[in-house]
């Protein structure tokens, strides 16, 4: 901080007090001070910067000075500052070097620049710039900052500097190059490319003089001519047209010259080294010299010797892709987004609006769509322009001309010309309507299957039958009827048909019933075997269904339609579906109902048997208990199901080893005897001394999943129940 004496330290409170300045005698008579002396200090004052000074005629009158603290300054500067002191210790540092090193101020003022975050500049080769600054020599050099997001490039400047105290300092400048640099990076990378990209393009370059003779030909001219570019430079452009075309083309050279104006598609022949003959398309712009004065043309040519046969080809691809265009099954119509008129409409979409392709062309939108079609056409069309990409729009139903309704999918394009905004759109309808009742009915034998798996006997499965084969395209009425004892038919459930067909058709026997097991479709005419009630039911057609089970008729599916003579393919195909899957259920049907009759003979066979019988679960669990033992022990199954056996049924005083035994027998330690004797509490608490015999129960792995005990009471207590455990719970 600089310090003043006490005279200097007046003048500067004298003159803040009175901001509108003072003049010398008006200071001398504040102060009391001699004018000589003043006039000294206010000089003194007037070089560090502390005072200014303003002449009005022949009176001088001072002021305070209104400077900006250094500090301040230097943060409005974009560059980095850092000023030193002659021991190299940091004066200031503005915001922008901090930044740099992303370090906080008190990180770096105060502190020697090897010590601070500023240590990247105490490299050795600045460190001796640094000593030439505070030598009195300006230092100018370009560095390379690391840091861990990236490399940055600086021009540093080191100036000399003197503090107010006259003693020398150095100000660090860093100006940031990175951007520079990296455009000259670029450009050496672009020039290296281009290099490249003229010796390896397809293109060849010429230069010509204002004689038309070659000043410059790229290396490419050997694999296209056979010629290097030394055999070309120098020489007159018209010594390598064929002579038949060399006048021809001279006329052209000259109109060119006369122009001095660029040029494009020049069609230049040219030869072969072998003499073969060559067409080249040349773009050229001409080129002037200092003065000004036309020098030639730089010209870019290409060899184009198949060019027609090219075009030939893109004629004949042109023209086949229009035949697939307007053969494909999907709408296809193409209008300008500039104005909306159509382009282009392929058959189907004529067929679509019902007119021809041709007619279509110049129409808008509302000459060509009905009314309700509007929205449907124009969806999608915005959004496809605006983001300049394809949006698929979500599918509508649409009523036809004939009536019929169909889902259709409209995809929107955007066609651009040159990398400019959309000049075209392109609509392409597709008749989704197969494809959504195919995924209708996916959902329908889904939904058909999980309920079906739901019933758990052959009438609700037939019930469920019924409902699926009514959803079934073309049918009108169905009837589900089981099959009895020697082929009778008993009807089950039926819909679609009067009240009085019940009745009329509860029951068939005979040739009726066998009609329907045998035939699968047929017309309904007077002179069918079918019942009556069929006939009255106004049906032009019917088809019968067989559910069966191992090769025997358990029901049958009659369908029926009052509009067709015979039932759809796809709805046909839907029955069948429908009767395979019922025939499925059916089987499992049957074999739950097997399952059940054996599981109530042997629950018979278990509640006869004169000896106890238990069942235990891994986790100790009562499972089952029969007949006898809940008689032996005085208790009702119900109380001892899901109970846990040691804690309910064994003598406290056995009660652990035997339940540690279990555990271990559980995981397949030990096997448990095949015939033991161990005491049991019946309900009252008594024990009972029961003779048992034990088999292990597993799963189809193997797995112990629990075990099956039967015993048999003795006659009276016995002292072997306090004999050791054995290995079984009971």
């Amino acid at each position: 901080m600089t310090t003043y004496p006490a005279e200097i330290t007046g003048i500067l409170d004298t003159l803040k007090a009175n901001p509108r300045g003072m003049s010398v005698t008006e200071l001398s008579r504040a102060l009391a001070l001699n004018r000589n002396t003043l006039s000294r200090y206010l000089d003194m004052l007037r070089i560090a910067g502390e005072v200014e000074m303003r002449t009005y005629g022949k009176a001088k009158v001072f002021y305070p000075s209104q400077r900006v603290p250094l500090s301040a300054m230097i943060n409005f500067s974009s560059d980095g500052v850092a000023i030193l002191d002659r021991d190299l210790v940091i004066v200031q540092a503005n915001d922008r070097i901090l930044e740099i090193v992303r370090a906080g101020r008190e990180e770096v003022i105060g502190k020697p620049i090897g010590a601070s975050r500023l240590s990247a500049f105490d490299h050795p080769l600045i460190r001796a710039r640094i000593e030439d600054a505070l030598g009195g020599q300006d230092v100018v050099e370009e560095v390379r900052f690391l840091r861990p997001d990236g490399e940055l490039f600086f021009r540093m400047k080191v100036l000399p500097t003197a503090f107010n105290d006259g003693s020398p300092g150095i100000t660090i400048l860093l100006e940031e190059i990175t951007a520079q640099k990296r455009v000259e990076e670029a450009l050496r990378a672009g020039e290296a490319k281009f290099r490249a990209l003229v010796e390896d393009i397809n293109d060849v370059i010429w230069n010509v003089d204002d004689g038309w003779c070659f000043s410059y030909v790229s290396p490419k001219s050997f694999d296209l001519l056979g010629y290097a570019p030394d055999e070309m430079e120098g020489k007159p452009l018209l010594q390598f047209v064929p002579s038949p075309e060399r006048e021809h083309f001279a006329g052209k050279l000259e109109e060119a010259v006369g122009r001095r104006e660029p040029f494009s598609l020049l069609h230049i022949p040219i030869l072969h080294r072998t003499g073969r003959h060559l067409v080249f398309e040349a773009n050229g712009t001409p080129d002037f010299d200092e003065i000004g004065e036309f020098a030639g043309y730089r010209m870019v040519a290409r060899d184009v010797t198949e060019r027609r046969q090219a075009e030939r080809r893109v004629l004949g691809w042109k023209s086949f892709l229009h035949s697939v265009v307007q053969n494909i099954p999907d709408m296809v119509f193409v209008r300008e987004t500039e104005g909306g008129a159509y382009v282009l409409v392929n058959r189907a979409g004529a067929d679509f609006v019902g007119a021809t392709p041709g007619s279509l062309t110049g129409k808008q939108a509302e000459e060509i769509f009905r009314a309700d079609l509007i929205p449907f056409i124009r969806s999608g069309e915005d959004e496809a322009i605006a983001r300049r990409t394809t949006v698929a729009c979500p599918e509508c139903r649409v009523r036809m001309n004939d009536g019929e309704v169909r889902h259709l999918q409209a995809k929107k394009i955007p066609i651009a010309a040159n990398g400019g905004p959309p000049r075209y759109l392109l609509t392409i309808i597709r008749d989704v309507t197969a494809h959504v009742r195919a995924g209708a009915h996916l959902r329908e034998q889904r939904d058909f299957a999980a309920a079906l798996g739901t019933a758990s006997d052959l009438p609700s499965a037939l019930s469920i039958c019924l409902e699926a084969a009514m959803r079934a395209n073309g049918v009108d009425a169905v009837a589900v009827y089981a099959v009895g004892e020697g082929g009778r038919l008993d009807l089950t459930a039926c819909s679609g048909f009067s009240a009085a067909f019940p009745e009329g058709s509860g029951r068939l026997e005979g040739r009726a019933s066998a009609a329907l097991l045998a035939r699968s479709t047929a017309a309904l005419t007077g002179g069918e075997p079918f019942p009556v009630a069929f006939l009255e039911e106004g049906l032009s057609s019917l088809s019968s269904f067989s559910i069966t089970h191992s090769g025997t008729p358990l029901a049958v599916l009659v369908a029926g339609s009052r509009r067709h003579r015979q039932i759809p393919a796809d709805g046909y195909e839907s029955l069948q579906v429908i009767a395979a899957q019922a025939a499925n259920v059916a089987g499992r049907i049957m074999a739950q109902e097997t399952v059940r009759k054996e599981r109530d003979l042997a629950e018979r066979y278990l509640d006869v048997a004169r000896v106890m019988i238990a069942v235990i679960g891994t986790d100790g669990r009562i499972e089952r208990m029969n007949r006898t033992g809940c008689q032996v022990l005085g208790y009702r199954e119900v109380d001892l199901l899901g109970r846990n056996w040691f804690a309910t049924l064994v003598p406290p005083s056995l009660r652990p080893r035997l339940e540690a035994n279990f555990r271990r027998l559980m995981d397949g330690v030990v096997l448990p005897p095949g015939e033991e004797m161990t005491p049991l509490l019946d309900q009252d608490g008594s024990e009972i001394g029961i003779i048992w015999h034990n088999a292990v129960l597993r799963d189809e792995n193997g797995a112990i999943t629990g075990i099956v005990s039967s015993g048999t009471p003795t006659p009276s207590p016995r002292n072997e129940f306090n004999a050791p455990a054995p290995n079984h719970p009971v």
